[in-house]
């Protein structure tokens, strides 16, 4: 197998004639199309043609057809319309997803506790020590346990279960688990735990926290970042790599069947490897540019092991993420006083721990880690130092980049540039390039900033988790339509704005309405080719690749997608619908449509021939 590697093969293929008239034959030929290029004039051709991995030539049919040997493919479009790849540029592809529910627990090496059946902290703890039971955990072994709480059930786990309460289901094991947010963001640990932790890294901890603690001032067993951080990186059992590619591999194909060629988001090591494995193996359907976070919060960690853009074309690094810098949905980091009312009817209807109730006891102003007076919620140890902006200083000493970090509240943004600014000031050009993510409820003023330091922006297109219905809910009609996600205005100001999400967001960009079919900021809505754009070659270039990826131009990677639809005409509700007949990563079809297949006549040893419907069926 021919081992791809990062190549600047394509500075030779960049010719400002719009057909590249090489010398050889093209092995595909793709024509009678509508080739829409989304390049600088968003130009639309009839036919592409590719060599190797690569881009041969852009035109009209005769001329392209010119190109074609004896031995070359050549496929009738017969009008149907061509883009660049879809890239996502916020994912979060580090486990199988559903793919994995057939694992076991000692293979996934998560260990879950049922709350369906629980009723006190007692059942909880029972099912701690029956689970060690079962599967015959040693003294001393770690074990990871997932959570799956809803309603009052958050309660229990903040306020009533403490380290000493887990250590009687787990008086031998280090032992945590998740909370029903992000692990990242918070564990609960026993005192097994919290004593590997502070033996290594008490100094650390003690310095930048955040750990909850008791009356008593003692470590009480909940953690948040960079606290949770450590555990998870550094002590979290893993899985094996060859047994979790497979699904992961699956989950990717899934995204191949709708066009999207390239992923981003920042990953453990774990998942790094995976993403290795499967490239090395050359059965990777789709690109991942990923953010190295496993370093964050390792006392001592070398980050100029690293540099920005390395690995191969198909696995590698596009920036040192710090992951989340505040919580999301209630947990976000706020400026703006949240609606009393709305607050008072979340506690006396339906409560959950995303929801408004959790936020006026637990996170008043969000989970603010950027900001050295939280500490941890409303019950966390004082800092000493905050270890967020510590972490940008150093990204910036490095001269590294920062991105693929989860920002969701306004104050958070607010302050993160700040810091930025501050950095700029000291060394002029540092910070130009990095990324935030999410756009969830960002301040009008904030834009202007972002574009003076050359910052990029990765949105989804109503907010992280399209809150806006949640936003306004809380905060007012007028601050939903102002703060969510105000792409049209960051494109205005000159921001590099790219898309989390596929065809749902790309219609989103469009329309700008959830799910009832509300509009949300109106002003802000894009135009097709605009909305194209930003899910394309804005992508390639918030991932390090715009010379490489997101149009269709001769040199540049032939990451090409046939849509089952036409997506400068067809109705906006419909574009959400887009799938794909036949998707090319680098010149290789990564995935064909049944029917297209059997249309043509087409059926490439090794290639995946399938529909989406019959892919997540998988699941």
């Amino acid at each position: 197998m021919k081992k791809r590697t990062v190549s600047f093969a394509a500075a030779y293929f960049l010719l400002t004639a719009h057909l590249c008239l090489a010398q050889g034959k093209a092995d595909t030929i793709l024509y009678n199309g509508k080739i829409l290029t989304v390049d600088s004039q968003f130009s639309v051709a009839e036919a592409v043609a590719v060599s190797g991995d690569r881009i041969l030539a852009v035109g009209k049919n005769e001329e392209v057809l010119e190109l074609a040997g004896p031995d070359t493919l050549q496929i009738d479009l017969k009008g149907k319309t061509v883009t660049p790849g879809l890239i996502h540029t916020h994912v979060h592809m580090e486990s199988p997803g559903r793919y994995g529910r057939g694992l076991s627990a000692s293979q996934s090496k998560r260990y879950p506790l049922n709350f369906r059946i629980v009723k006190t902290k007692e059942d909880v703890i029972k099912q701690i020590k029956d689970t060690i039971a079962a599967f015959k955990f040693e003294p001393g072994e770690w074990i990871q346990f997932s959570t799956n709480p809803s309603g009052e059930q958050a309660r229990l786990l903040f306020d009533e279960l403490n380290r000493w309460e887990l250590d009687k289901g787990a008086p031998d094991n280090p032992i945590f688990f998740s909370l029903g947010v992000p692990i990242l963001n918070m564990v609960l640990v026993n005192s097994k735990a919290i004593e590997a932790l502070w033996d290594k890294h008490g100094d650390f901890i003690e310095t930048y926290g955040r750990y909850w603690i008791d009356e008593f001032g003692r470590p009480e067993g909940h953690l948040e970042a960079p606290a949770a951080r450590v555990i998870v990186q550094e002590f979290a059992p893993e899985p094996e790599v060859e047994v979790m590619a497979p699904l992961y591999k699956k989950g990717l194909e899934e995204r191949a069947a709708v066009g999207n060629t390239t992923i981003s988001g920042g990953l453990h090591g774990f998942s790094v490897e995976v993403y290795k494995w499967l490239d090395e193996r050359d059965e990777l359907p789709v690109r991942y540019g990923y953010g190295v976070s496993w370093t964050f919060g390792i006392p001592g960690a070398d980050n100029t092991q690293f540099k920005m853009g390395a690995g191969t074309d198909r696995v590698w690094i596009t920036s040192m993420s710090a992951r989340g810098l505040d919580g999301a949905g209630s947990r976000m980091c706020i400026s703006l006083d949240r609606n009393s009312q709305a607050v008072a009817a979340a506690e006396g209807g339906e409560s959950s721990l995303m929801g408004l109730s959790a936020v006026s006891e637990w996170w008043p102003r969000g989970q603010c880690n950027l900001d050295i007076e939280y500490s941890g919620a409303t019950k966390g140890a004082r800092l000493k130092a905050n270890y967020f902006m510590e972490w940008f200083n150093q990204v910036a000493r490095d001269g590294l980049r920062s991105g693929n970090v989860h920002v969701s509240g306004d104050e958070s943004y607010s302050r993160l540039l700040s810091e930025l600014e501050r950095i700029d000031r000291a060394n002029p050009g540092a910070v130009k390039g990095w990324a935030m993510d999410h756009c969830t409820m960002v301040n009008p003023q904030d834009v202007p900033r972002a574009a003076k330091l050359g910052i990029m922006w990765s949105c989804q297109p109503l907010g992280e988790g399209n809150r806006a219905p949640m936003v306004a809910e809380a905060f007012g009609d007028s601050v939903a339509h102002t703060y969510v996600s105000p792409i049209k205005s960051m494109l205005e100001a000159g921001i590099n704005v790219s898309l989390e999400g596929l065809w749902d967001g790309v219609e989103t960009l469009i329309t700008r309405k959830d799910e009832e079919g509300k509009v949300w900021g109106p002003d802000q809505r894009l135009d097709r080719e605009t909305a194209l754009r930003v899910a394309t070659q804005n992508g390639a270039n918030y991932v390090l690749k715009g010379d490489e990826l997101g149009s269709i131009e001769p040199g540049k990677l032939a990451d090409l997608v046939v849509l089952d639809r036409d997506y400068m005409t067809i109705p906006e509700e419909d574009i959400s619908e887009t799938q794909s007949l036949m998707t090319l990563l680098g010149g290789e079809i990564m995935f064909l449509h049944s029917d297209f297949s059997r249309e043509h006549n087409l059926r490439p040893e090794g290639v995946l021939i399938s529909t989406l419907e019959e892919l997540r069926k998988r699941r």
